[in-house]
C-alpha cells in the first residue's frame, strides 16, 4: 500500500467504526459495539500512521531526486560533507598547534 491507500483505509475504518443507522422512530443510532468501535479506530490510526510515514518517505525520495537531476548533492550530503571537513579542520590544526 502506498501512502494515499493507507489514509484512505484510514478513513474508511473511522466511517465503519461511526456507522449509523435510523431506528424505527427515525432516530440515527450506531449499532457497532464499543469494543469493535475501539478495534476499527486503533486499526485507523495505525493506516493513518503509516500514510504519514509514506508521505514523509515520498517527500524525501522527491527532494533527493529533485537535487540529483540539477546536479546539485542534497542539502543533508553537502552538510555532513562540510561538518566532516571541519572537523578534520579542528583536528589538523590542534594536531599541529600541540605538535609545535
Amino acid at each position: 500500500m502506498n501512502g494515499y491507500e493507507h489514509y484512505q483505509r484510514a478513513e474508511e475504518l473511522l466511517t465503519a467504526a461511526t456507522k449509523t443507522q435510523r431506528n424505527p422512530a427515525g432516530i440515527s443510532v450506531c449499532y457497532v459495539s464499543p469494543e469493535e468501535q475501539e478495534r476499527l479506530t486503533r486499526l485507523a490510526a495505525i493506516h493513518a500512521q503509516l500514510a504519514l510515514s509514506a508521505a514523509t518517505a515520498d517527500a524525501t525520495r522527491f527532494q533527493r531526486d529533485l537535487y540529483e537531476g540539477n546536479g546539485e548533492p542534497a542539502p543533508q550530503a553537502a552538510a555532513r560533507k562540510r561538518n566532516a571537513a571541519a572537523k578534520s579542520a579542528a583536528i589538523a590544526d590542534d594536531f599541529i598547534g600541540g605538535a609545535a
